[in-house]
């Protein structure tokens, strides 16, 4: 194995997978400096997360879209929380899957679970294109969304295809 960091110091600033990275470097002979400059934390609003996954619940989405695996397990460490996990895992279980890329898929794989659809591409354009050529009118599709941020390019997608859509943070 190559020692071509030695002498190096390196700063990792990232919070997952944090150590995996730090391995790797050290391995390659660097000292490293563990200094997670990012912390994810639950929505601040639990109780329209909640609400969301009552109305997941009650009646299955016709679609869901996946954007982040971190988001996912944040859905599930909450329902788990409101003991809601087995019936939520159970309702995913049931419902087509699209996920923008492999995190949510591992996710569900984890779970036993298998996506329906992947992402043509692991972004927002990916998604659309994948689902573009579907009939989704009329459908409802729920959005799990990359952090807080509403992605109005996916939603007003949905929407100009007469989707009725459900989003997440």
């Amino acid at each position: 194995m190559s020692r071509a960091l030695v002498n190096v110091t390196v700063a990792v600033p990232e919070t997952r997978q944090r150590d995996l990275l730090a391995a790797m470097l050290q391995a390659s002979g660097a000292k490293v400096l563990q200094i997670p400059l990012v912390a994810i934390h639950d929505h601040p609003d639990r109780a329209a997360v909640t609400a969301w996954l009552g109305r997941f619940l009650d009646a299955a989405p016709d679609l869901l879209i996946l954007l982040t695996g971190e988001g996912l397990r944040r859905l599930l460490n909450l329902a788990g929380r409101e003991e809601l996990q087995e019936r939520f895992v159970t309702a995913l279980s049931q419902v087509p899957t699209l996920c923008r890329g492999p995190k949510p898929e591992r996710v569900l794989q984890e779970l036993g679970l298998k996506a329906t659809f992947m992402a043509a591409q692991p972004t927002t354009a990916g998604v659309i294109a994948t689902i573009e050529n579907h009939s989704i009118e009329g459908h409802r599709v729920a959005v799990q969304l990359y952090g807080d941020e509403p992605n109005l390019r996916l939603v007003d997608f949905l929407g100009s295809r007469g989707a009725v859509v459900d989003t997440v943070a």
